[in-house]
């Protein structure tokens, strides 16, 4: 009998089960596949495989659709693939003036979420384009510092629209207005005149003052900004519903035998 009883829980609890897809921070994303429904404020049990109790949680924000849940872990420690169970209302009786109490403050909790259209042209950039890997972001930034420039440490990166063109244009005008003040002074040097590049000494250090200028910024840019932008990417993503996730794509190589190939991987 106590078999059967074992055998009736486990189906009840895998039938109702809510699992836990994803964990950023203190805070997991679920998903409502059951009909035990969860409202804002609701505490729940993280339970493992073995159906033990790993943690506890509070509901933060439930989807508008009602499939996806956002849980704060409270306590233990919770991973992805574990199972939510809501606590009965006997073991988590509360009087009605502390619910209401409860309730207000998990939504000024989540008072400073967000919507995709509320973004900023920036953000929203900084959301498509996806967390800067750390293996692009140190490519990327060694092409930027030598020997290549002319942003394409910041194409690397994913950063070109953005502001490797900057330097892709600046790099190459300095470059040019050098040329030209040398160019200057090659036929100053070789005509009766024979002035030794006077007039062409200001184009010449424009031109170089400017090229190492760009250098610089294109240098410090690539190091500095990247870090800077996967928090604020990781910072958005908390704070954006589950629903209005975008996907991402990031350039990638796959080995193969006798070479490799180079494809995209989608992130979602």
């Amino acid at each position: 009998m106590k078999f059967i009883s074992v055998l009736i829980f486990l189906f009840t609890s895998i039938s109702f089960a809510q699992t836990v897809s994803r964990i950023q921070g203190a805070e997991a994303t679920v998903n409502l596949e059951g009909h035990e429904g969860l409202i804002v404020g609701d505490r729940v049990h993280f339970l493992n495989s073995q159906l033990s109790t790993a943690g506890e949680g509070e509901v933060l924000r439930v989807s508008a659709g009602g499939k996806k849940a956002l849980v704060k872990i409270v306590s233990g420690k919770v991973k992805t693939g574990m199972s939510l169970e809501k606590i009965s209302g006997s073991a988590n009786a509360t009087p009605a003036k502390e619910s209401s109490a409860q309730a207000a403050t998990a939504s000024a909790v989540r008072a400073d979420g967000i919507s995709y259209a509320s973004l900023s042209e920036s953000d929203r950039t900084i959301l498509e384009r996806g967390e800067i890997s750390q293996t692009r972001y140190v490519v990327g930034g060694i092409l930027a510092t030598y020997p290549l420039g002319l942003g394409i440490g910041h194409a690397v990166q994913g950063r070109y629209m953005e502001k490797g063109w900057i330097f892709t244009v600046g790099e190459l005008a300095s470059i040019a207005v050098f040329a030209a003040g040398m160019g200057d002074c090659v036929a100053s040097t070789w005509s009766s005149n024979n002035d030794n590049c006077n007039g062409s000494g200001g184009l010449l250090f424009a031109g170089a003052f400017a090229y190492v200028g760009f250098r610089i910024w294109e240098a410090v840019d690539a190091w500095a900004v990247p870090p800077e932008q996967n928090r604020r990417y990781r910072e958005l993503k908390s704070r954006l519903p589950a629903s209005e996730d975008t996907i991402t794509f990031e350039p990638g190589f796959m080995p193969l035998a006798g070479g490799g190939a180079l494809g995209l991987r989608v992130t979602f």
